[in-house]
């Protein structure tokens, strides 16, 4: 079987992979940005998949099985891009995610209705934000005519590289604690209950779906587990206090939409982070087979333990580019006198 993976090299691609090595009946073929060594079954080629040029040579000279695609792509590039896909494949795997989905306070199954066909915000309905982004581009290929599809929605996955804190990446929150730097937080998340899933969970359920027919249709891959973000901000002040002596030092408030503004236009809080976030996995049981999954607790706190105990060695290099515009806009609102901000009490 021949299997390509665009942009594998994630929280839930580097995984895959290493299941796929164990296969000795695939071949896989990855595109990475940078050079990487080939190694078992799994061969790298050096360059983007979101370049046509690049992907046209690549599909061109060879039909794959199956095409795992990690790819974020915008709206204008799925459009031109998915049919080539399409028809370049048996299976086209195709990451979306999570965030699809509308508020609902049970728990989310597959069914359940998506912000694209409920949501009453103009404004926002005019954009093409990352769950509307994703939602449509699920449409493209079931406008298709086509079955050889797979959707897969992951929803906050985790790794000794991705710790996530509301709206915040590794880069937002854990940099700014590490180098002793408070940080603000909106009001109306830390209540709220989330699901967290480690990367090699979810990877496992691609896995089996690589190597069955493709459902023409879409599936969650989530723990039924959840906690509120206070648990987990409480459960990283613990670890980062007890593995290098520092503080978190966190505020909540109201007033910090020019921060949010730089995560989804603000989007991301209002239509996700601030609901409740829980999921039935019933159907992902059924395709993929059970998958023990990590429990959150144990899994955050060793991934959490791993990044430090490699910072503690390698420093802020291990650290993607920060985003000096938020740096700036963190800064000014912590110092403003005149923003009204609660302390969190750890």
């Amino acid at each position: 079987m021949k299997i390509l993976v665009l942009g594998g090299t994630g929280a839930m691609g580097v995984h895959l992979i290493n299941f796929l090595s164990e296969n000795n009946d695939v071949q896989v073929t990855v595109t990475s940005r940078k050079v990487r060594m080939d190694y078992k079954n799994i061969h790298y080629v050096v360059g983007n998949a979101r370049d046509k040029a690049f992907m046209d040579g690549l599909l061109k000279n060879s039909h794959f099985d199956v095409i795992v695609d990690f790819m974020n792509y915008n709206y204008e590039e799925f459009l031109e891009y998915h049919r080539n896909l399409l028809e370049a494949t048996d299976h086209y795997i195709f990451l979306s995610s999570s965030r699809v989905y509308a508020n609902y306070e049970g728990e989310i199954t597959e069914s359940c209705p998506r912000l694209l066909e409920t949501s009453n915000d103009e404004a926002f309905l005019a954009t093409n934000r990352y769950a509307l982004r994703k939602a449509r581009e699920e449409d493209m290929l079931r406008a298709s005519g086509m079955s050889n599809y797979s959707i897969i929605r992951p929803y906050v996955t985790y790794s000794n590289r991705r710790l996530q804190l509301g709206i915040y990446e590794k880069e937002e929150w854990l940099y700014r604690v590490l180098n002793d730097k408070p940080l603000i937080i909106s009001e109306g998340i830390l209540n709220k209950k989330t699901t967290l899933t480690y990367g090699k969970d979810v990877a496992y359920g691609i896995y089996q779906i690589v190597l069955g027919k493709p459902l023409s249709d879409a599936v969650h891959i989530t723990t039924r587990e959840n906690m509120t973000w206070l648990e987990i901000l409480k459960m990283y002040a613990n670890i980062i206090k007890e593995q290098v002596g520092k503080n978190v030092i966190l505020y909540t408030s109201h007033d910090i939409e020019s921060v949010e503004m730089l995560f989804e236009g603000g989007y991301n809080t209002i239509y996700d982070r601030q609901w409740n976030r829980r999921f039935d996995n019933a159907k992902a049981e059924s395709i993929c087979g059970h998958i023990d999954y990590l429990n959150m607790r144990d899994g955050i706190s060793c991934c959490l333990k791993e990044f430090l105990y490699d910072w503690k060695n390698n420093g802020n290099k291990l650290f993607l580019p920060l985003n000096s515009k938020y740096e700036m806009e963190m800064d000014r609102l912590i110092y403003d006198s005149t923003i009204q901000k609660v302390l969190v009490q750890l």
